[in-house]
């Protein structure tokens, strides 16, 4: 989709029913927060947004987008609620060492332990992610 009001249209949610909504971002199971994203990262001059996906018998993972920032890759994870364990995040992160630093965007506010990854930033930061990734 190229727009949240589009997006919202064809999944058939109501206008004044999400108003009232108390979490906004928690809209269509989260779906509207990574849309979102997805934008910001487009308009932040991100071309290609990629995901990455790991289908095992056992279980299956999935990171919300890979952009490539001076030709490292960048793993964004976008969550609506609670961050959780983020096991999707750390497993590509172990399986892929070049990827040094991940992302976490949600409603938390800004965090950062050096010795641990990933960097927790808030969900409106989407579009400075380059900026960021470039200060490193």
């Amino acid at each position: 989709m190229v727009d949240l009001g589009v997006m919202q249209q064809l999944c058939g949610l109501p206008i004044d029913g999400n108003c009232a909504q108390k979490d906004l971002l928690a809209i269509h199971q989260g779906a509207m927060a990574e849309q979102f994203v997805g934008q910001e990262l487009v308009a932040a001059g991100h071309a290609e947004l990629h995901y990455w996906a790991r289908e095992a018998k056992s279980s299956s993972a999935e990171v919300d987008f890979l952009v490539v920032v001076d030709g490292r890759i960048c793993p964004v994870e976008v969550k609506s609620g609670p961050a959780g364990r983020l096991r999707s995040l750390r497993l590509l992160m172990d399986t892929y060492p070049n990827c040094r630093t991940g992302y976490v965007l949600s409603c938390a506010p800004y965090a950062e332990v050096p010795e641990q990854n990933p960097v927790f930033l808030p969900l409106y930061y989407a579009g400075y992610l380059r900026a960021r990734h470039e200060e490193q």
